[in-house]
């Protein structure tokens, strides 16, 4: 069976409108209405790149505030339909280089004016510009968007947020509403009720499967190699498949194309990025517009200064980089890679010196090439072909070797096409193919005694239509249909109709929304994320394990109740049925017994507020979730296992994020940061009991195991222990809250710029709960706690020339 065997009909219908050519006659280029006219044009830089993201404004004769905005895309290229008639001033902006302005006259009826201009870089952006081009490009995702939930956090918002050791960017996504992270712990995060592993986290637009360190603590990205982050948490469009709780895009920054340096010395780790081109001539030889790359290395070196007092056998490797070329007819070929390692080596420590010898590495490895051409007129098409890896094992050298292992891999292509059709009319089509392959594995001294492999060949088509009628309506519709052919098991077909749709209303300064979806996924992880460090354990969809199919609805608001603010508020519901667990009462004679399937749901409210001009700025988040889990109870000793329906982990019921960023004196910036949430679902202990089992002993005779003295044993062995539990994550921990600051100022010599930075942890030292131990063998017995993160100062240096 093939694609073409699917129920494609709209995504091929698609496909013969846009595949009728590039640039062929009459494409795309419609006669504006009589009364109107429009404007359209690519933006450059001076080295000859072409710049994504370049706000363009069009502001009417003397206007106080632009009538309309608009941003390049991927291309470089703008466009804006149906403009009154008259003269404009056109202005460019974006961050990293000066502003310009273009003036233009539009007639009614004619065709588009077109306005092509290269920007020049520069090395200190003026404050006002900084604001001026932050504010015009929200308001351009504001009247571009359709009914999507989208928040963008720039490489300068990320530093902006106090950190552990360093500007993490997926720390910094916990500000956001709807996002929450269960611990202190752990870099991980959930979206609106969603599982950690149904978040689709894209490097420039290839996946990663655990991009974490240290089991989670802090991810793997790199903020110095980062241009900007972009999660979209609801009604994300047809084209992202393969998730159904986000989408995360993390875009790597290739540099000006001059040669730079930028690095950074932390509590953790000392890293560096080098960034340049191929030089003119060595480009003009092989025919290329222009080239830049950049690399990024980062090691940790606790190791390294602990060496002279003790061994530290823990080490982090970071290796990142990318190369962008163009050619002269616009096209964009880009290959991005990444590798990265944690090895923890206990087994070179000699054991008299430490009980347990372990060796236990993880990482994530992934190589993938895009190629972008653009199509006169608008639009383009994009090829992407890359693989990614993650894989992790932990051996006990002094256990007869015993390992545990596991791995995935995915290779992926992809094709797609998008066209302006008409003023306000915009359709993209695509197809892809993914090869999955697992392996989970237990063994000692030689022999496998668990674990499984798998996998399978997902294949997904798409087509999506959108439509913009400026300051009144925004509608994006498509339908997406996703097969999966497992090694083992029928084959699967998800059809997922997707609509978002945005209404303006008073002046254009406000918008309600709504989006309704299907979404699949075929890839899920075992991990208990009831744990503060963990790995992921993935399978694929087969005969024993199901996919999973969540549906979703959303409705909100966005707007600007006034100058310099923004005000974002949604509410939502989500079902998803066919998540996975491991059932930790397993029949080990039964291959399908390893897991359990269920369902779930997720519900509830989130508002936005942010302030972005003024002497103190900063943003407000206020969440209010509602998720559940049900699942058989194989703990129940029953057969036929009754379902039990509970709050899972990141249930966190009310969540509140208050950041703020502040100018402090002799040009330090000061950055608060204050999360509050209620507290979450834990399993309470209520009793514990002697547990008694029938023993044959020698001499044919029976005891009960575990008996004691006191029951007439002829041993004083210690009774074995079991516990009565309450019900599942019935209880909930103390409230959290915890407190942080940062303080950072630049330096300027000469030669570039040196950044020193502190931030302070918990600076009220809150002893927030991790955990709650219990122990019953004391009279009365007693209730202890391990606590995250207390009060914990970092600091560090960034430097760039």
């Amino acid at each position: 069976m093939t694609l073409l065997d699917l129920p494609t009909a709209p995504w091929l219908l698609c496909w013969v409108l846009l595949l009728g050519g590039p640039v062929g006659p009459g494409w795309g280029v419609t006669a504006q209405a009589p009364e109107s006219g429009g404007v359209e044009g690519r933006v450059a830089s001076q080295e000859g790149a072409l710049l994504r993201g370049v706000v363009v404004e069009f502001w009417f004769e003397d206007d106080q505030s632009p009538l309309r905005t608009t941003e390049t895309d991927d291309a470089g290229y703008f466009r804006v339909d149906r403009l009154p008639p008259g003269e404009y001033e056109v202005r460019f902006l974006r961050l990293g280089f000066g502003s310009l302005e273009r003036s233009v006259r539009v007639e009614a009826g004619a065709d588009r004016v077109r306005i092509d201009v290269e920007m020049e870089a520069v090395a200190i952006q003026v404050e006002g510009v900084l604001v001026d081009g932050e504010r015009s490009r929200r308001r351009a995702r504001f009247e571009e968007g359709a009914g999507i939930t989208v928040r963008e956090l720039s490489s300068e918002q990320i530093r902006g947020v106090p950190g552990l050791a360093e500007a993490d960017p997926l720390r910094a996504l916990e500000i956001l509403p709807g996002v929450v992270s269960p611990t202190d712990f752990s870099a991980s995060f959930n979206v609106r009720g969603g599982s950690a592993d149904q978040n689709l986290i894209l490097l420039d637009g290839f996946p990663l499967f655990n991009p974490f360190h240290v089991g989670g603590v802090f991810s793997v990205f790199n903020a110095d190699m980062v241009d900007r982050v972009e999660l979209e948490s609801g009604g994300f469009p047809a084209e992202f498949g393969g998730r159904v709780s986000s989408v995360l895009r993390v875009e790597t920054d290739p540099g000006s194309g001059t040669f730079e340096v930028d690095g950074g010395v932390s509590l953790l780790a000392a890293r560096a990025a080098v960034s340049g081109s191929f030089g003119e001539s060595f480009e003009e030889r092989l025919g290329l517009r222009s080239t830049r790359w950049r690399v990024s290395g980062r090691r940790s070196y606790v190791d390294q200064l602990a060496r002279p007092v003790t061994e530290l056998p823990y080490v982090i490797r970071d290796l990142q980089g990318i190369l962008d070329v163009w050619t002269p007819g616009g096209g964009r070929w880009t290959v991005t890679g990444y590798s990265g390692r944690d090895v923890l080596d206990l087994s070179r420590i000699g054991q008299e010196d430490f009980p347990l010898r372990i060796f236990w590495d993880w990482g994530n490895d992934l190589l993938g090439t895009r190629y972008r051409l653009p199509f006169e007129g608008g639009g383009g098409l994009e090829l992407r072909l890359g693989a990614s890896r993650f894989q992790t094992g932990l051996t006990f050298t002094d256990f007869d070797d015993s390992e545990f292992g596991s791995s995935i891999v995915q290779g992926l292509g992809h094709a797609s096409v998008n066209r302006y059709l008409a003023p306000g009319w915009q359709a993209k089509a695509g197809v892809e193919a993914d090869r999955y392959t697992f392996e989970n594995f237990a063994a000692s001294g030689g022999t496998n005694f668990g674990g499984g492999d798998g996998g399978g060949i997902s294949t997904g088509a798409f087509g999506q239509l959108e439509w913009r009628s400026p300051g009144r309506w925004s509608l994006q519709g498509g339908v997406r249909v996703d097969a999966w052919f497992p090694e083992e098991g029928d084959r699967v077909v998800v059809p997922g109709p997707r609509l978002a749709v945005r209404r303006f209303v008073g002046r254009g300064d406000g918008a309600v929304k709504a989006s309704v979806g299907r979404y699949s996924q075929f890839a899920q992880s075992l991990r208990d994320e009831e744990l503060p460090l963990g790995i992921d354990l993935w399978v694929t969809a087969s005969d024993l394990v199901p996919h999973l199919v969540s549906d979703q609805i959303q409705v909100g608001y966005e707007g600007f109740p006034a100058e310099g603010w923004f005000v974002a508020a949604d509410g939502y519901y989500r079902s998803f049925d066919g998540v996975i667990a491991s059932n930790l009462a397993a029949d080990p004679n039964d291959p399908g017994d390893e897991t359990v399937d269920g369902r779930g749901r997720g519900y509830g409210a989130d508002l936005f507020l942010e302030r972005t001009e003024g002497t103190v700025t900063g943003s407000l988040s206020l969440s209010w979730l509602q998720a559940d889990r049900t699942f058989p109870d194989f703990i129940s000793g029953r057969e036929d296992r009754p379902e039990i329906t509970y709050s899972p982990l990141h249930d966190r019921r009310l969540d509140a994020d208050l950041v703020l960023r502040v100018p402090l004196p002799r040009e330090w910036t000061g950055g608060l940061r204050w999360h509050v949430g209620t507290g979450l679902p834990y399993t309470r202990p209520l009793a514990q009991y002697a547990f008694f089992e029938a023993r044959q002993t020698r001499g044919g005779r029976s005891r009960w195991q575990g008996q004691g003295e006191q029951f007439g044993s002829e041993t004083e062995e210690e009774p074995a222990r079991a516990v009565v539990l309450g019900p599942r994550n019935g209880e909930r921990y103390p409230t959290y809250h915890r407190m942080d600051v940062s303080f950072r100022r630049s330096f300027r010599p000469s030669w570039g710029s040196i950044t020193p930075y502190l931030d302070i942890l918990n600076v009220y030292n809150q002893s927030n709960v991790l955990f709650y131990f219990y122990d019953f063998s004391a009279d009365p017995p007693t209730r202890s706690g391990l606590s995250m993160f207390p009060l914990l100062p970092t600091f560090g240096v960034e430097v760039s020339f």
